[in-house]
């Protein structure tokens, strides 16, 4: 298991320190180091590679029996792009030029500089990546490339690209690859476009969908087909190590801004089409992640990942530098559930950013693990033991598969585009999805994100929220109609499916959870009260409302109604042959993230286990807060099941209940502390009582 740091980003650290601190980094525990290769630094003049100083750094991991994983940067452009490469700059979505510069945070290099869609800027950059790999692809503690870092491409393009005439052309060819002919485009469209050069993208958000979607969905395939070029390039020439990429988040949490279309770093799922994986970058300190965020930011990545590999590519090793503005330190107990975290979500890589404090710009004076926060001998004594477990039970672990999933969240790209294209970013839809994997994260249940054209997937699941999901299209219809009628549970939210791909407005009367159910929504109501009331297997509740209400349309003998109000059903539960509908009529998501409630938490708990859901792990005590819970994964590995206990940092103990036989055996070990925990069979099931260890978690196998 790769378990490191990011080391260089040319040219800091300084040569004066590397050899003392490749020391420290293997005696700290950690057993691989990162290195960035920065085509601007590596090719600072047309044609001449310069590997002097990876080479050496190479070299001192060798001397020290550390791995090395190689992220090429080749988004970092030399400053002679734009004149070994004339008019290849980016054109903004006002028709002007972009002028590219330094990039923030790194020292030497142009951003965002050429445009990849332009055939010799590519030409270049695939050049640089094979002279980086042919160089070091033979190197014994090579452990694998990282092949394009948080997926940049238009960072500090300070607006919306790229409109240039070769990403224009590639836009019009993918639009008649996708639809083979004008004449189906128009019809699809609604249009009379007389030639594909007539077709220009969106403009800016509030303007005809249309378009804007299209392009959206444009620059998110450009950017998995950049991805996959870097890939082909690399693998063609090193096919024995991994290749990967990471995004900054999940592509879950890519909802855009004012100079950022949404997904525009292109979709995860279809990167692990591709690729040998897929990973993240995640610090918690900085936009404040408790357990919940943090592990579910690691689901949806190990979603799109599917059976491929999952890397933490970039995980906080210090305390955030931006600028002048202070930030909290990283305490060892922390980073520690950082990692184990990630282990219990299936993570095979785990790389800190980064090892000594950065010296440039504004992140001057941060983020290092080793850095003067005044916690660095705290957290470096704790990988050291760390590094000691990972080593004794490396067969336990790198063996170890999470629990199966049996709940899903639908992920609609589409949908996004759509409420970018309205509102210049995609939060309602982003933020509804936060919502229900929050709470399914604190209720330990695993789940699966389930993206609209990789829906494969349903034949495992038991039930699908659709949250937001204000976007479908026939084919996506087609499927989830089939998981109903063969016994799944479909929930959907208000307005699900009201628009088509193209962003046209369906009315109630046409949307598929109308044709299906034989009911429909009333239109859009203005709600009096934040909240609706319901009963669910004997269970009151209240749940949080939000946006609008949009009530069904109440038929006799048509199902269960759930909530209602004189307007008509606001929860219809409908049988569908052998599965069932479950129609809500607001964004209960949405309210949740907002106004986080226990009662929302238990309603979508109640619904998984009425769908055949069965929690095999119930937390007796202590009982779940509103900023503190007791987190569960688990999984098994080599016949064995292996459960992670995340303690809230108040509670001293927790008291577990598991389904009858979860464990085959009597005996279980905490492998954190190495105690054996008596195991006690009751009418109700197996139970144990823990004690929280120094780092509040603890790490169940059976003996």
């Amino acid at each position: 298991m790769n378990l490191g740091v990011q080391y260089y980003r040319a040219p800091f650290p300084e040569e004066k320190y590397w050899e003392k601190d490749f020391e420290q980094i293997k005696n700290s525990g950690l057993n691989t180091v990162q290195l960035w290769a920065i085509w601007a630094w590596i090719e600072s003049k047309p044609g001449k590679f310069c590997f002097d100083d990876y080479d050496r750094l190479i070299e001192l991991a060798r001397k020290n029996n550390l791995g090395v994983i190689i992220s090429t940067i080749a988004e970092i452009h030399p400053y002679w792009i734009h004149t070994e490469v004339p008019n290849s700059e980016m054109i903004d979505h006002m028709g002007r030029r972009v002028v590219s510069s330094n990039r923030s945070e790194c020292h030497f290099g142009l951003t965002p500089g050429g445009c990849f869609d332009h055939p010799e800027v590519w030409n270049r950059m695939q050049c640089f990546l094979s002279e980086v790999v042919k160089r070091y692809r033979s190197a014994d503690n090579l452990r694998g490339w990282d092949s394009w870092n948080e997926l940049r491409w238009n960072v500090q393009s300070d607006g919306l690209v790229c409109f240039c005439d070769y990403t224009l052309d590639t836009f019009r060819k993918w639009l008649e690859n996708k639809y083979n002919s004008l004449d189906e485009l128009n019809r699809v469209w609604k249009r009379r476009y007389g030639s594909f050069s007539e077709i220009y993208p969106g403009k800016l958000p509030g303007r005809p969908y249309t378009e804007m979607m299209a392009f959206e969905h444009f620059i998110t395939w450009r950017a998995n087909q950049h991805g996959k070029n870097r890939y082909d390039t690399i693998k063609s020439l090193d096919p024995k190590h991994v290749v990967t990429a990471h995004g900054e988040s999940s592509s879950i949490l890519m909802g855009g801004s004012s100079g950022n279309h949404s997904i525009n770093r292109g979709n995860d799922w279809f990167f692990a089409d591709d690729m040998d994986g897929i990973g993240c970058s995640s610090f918690p300190k900085w936009f404040n992640l408790d357990d919940a965020d943090f592990g579910m930011r690691i689901e949806f990545v190990k979603s799109a990942a599917r059976d491929k590999l999952v890397w933490l590519s970039e995980i906080q090793g210090g305390r955030v530098a931006t600028g002048f503005e202070p930030y909290e330190s990283v305490e060892a107990i922390s980073q520690q559930r950082w990692i184990w975290n990630g282990v219990a979500c299936g993570a095979d890589t785990l790389l800190f950013w980064c090892w000594r404090d950065e010296v440039f710009g504004y992140e001057s004076s941060g983020f290092g693990i080793s850095g003067d926060d005044g916690l660095a001998q705290e957290r470096l004594s704790a990988m050291k033991e760390t590094g000691k477990i990972l080593e004794k039970y490396k067969n336990l672990i790198l063996n170890y598969k999470p629990a199966k999933q049996e709940v899903g969240i639908m992920f609609s790209p589409q949908s996004y585009y759509l409420n970018w294209a309205l509102e210049g970013n995609s939060n309602l839809c982003m933020d509804a999805i936060h919502g229900y994997a929050r709470s399914l994260v604190r209720k330990s249940i695993p789940y699966i994100a389930v993206e609209e054209e990789h829906l494969n997937v349903l034949s495992d699941l038991k039930i699908l929220f659709m949250p937001h999901n204000i976007v479908t299209d026939e084919t996506t219809e087609e499927i989830l109609i089939k998981f109903v009628k063969n016994g799944g549970t479909l929930v959907c939210e208000s307005e699900c499916g009201s628009f088509n791909s193209q962003g046209l407005y369906r009315y109630p009367v046409n949307r598929f959870t109308s044709k299906i159910s034989g009911t429909n929504e009333t239109g859009r109501r203005i709600f009096t009260t934040n909240y609706i009331k319901t009963n669910i297997a004997d269970n009151k509740l209240k749940l949080g409302v939000t946006q609008w209400l949009t009530p069904w349309q109440k038929k006799e003998k048509a199902g269960k109604v759930l909530a209602e109000n004189k307007e008509g059903v606001l929860i219809y539960e409908i049988p569908i042959e052998k599965g069932k509908l479950v129609l809500c009529g607001s964004y209960f998501g949405n309210s949740y993230l907002q106004n986080r409630s226990a009662d929302f938490e238990r309603f979508i708990e109640l619904l998984s286990i009425e769908a055949g859901y069965n929690p095999e792990i119930q937390v007796i005590s202590p009982t779940p807060k509103k900023n503190s819970f007791v987190y569960i994964k688990s999984g098994e590995s080599l016949g064995k099941k292996v459960v992670f206990v995340f303690f809230p940092k108040d509670s001293k103990t927790t008291h577990l209940r598991f389904s009858k036989n979860f464990f085959h055996g009597k005996k279980i070990k905490d492998i954190i502390t190495e105690n054996n925990i008596p195991l006690s069979n009751t009418p109700k099931g197996q139970e144990i009582k823990i004690n929280a260890s120094k780092l509040k978690l603890s790490i169940l196998t059976e003996i």
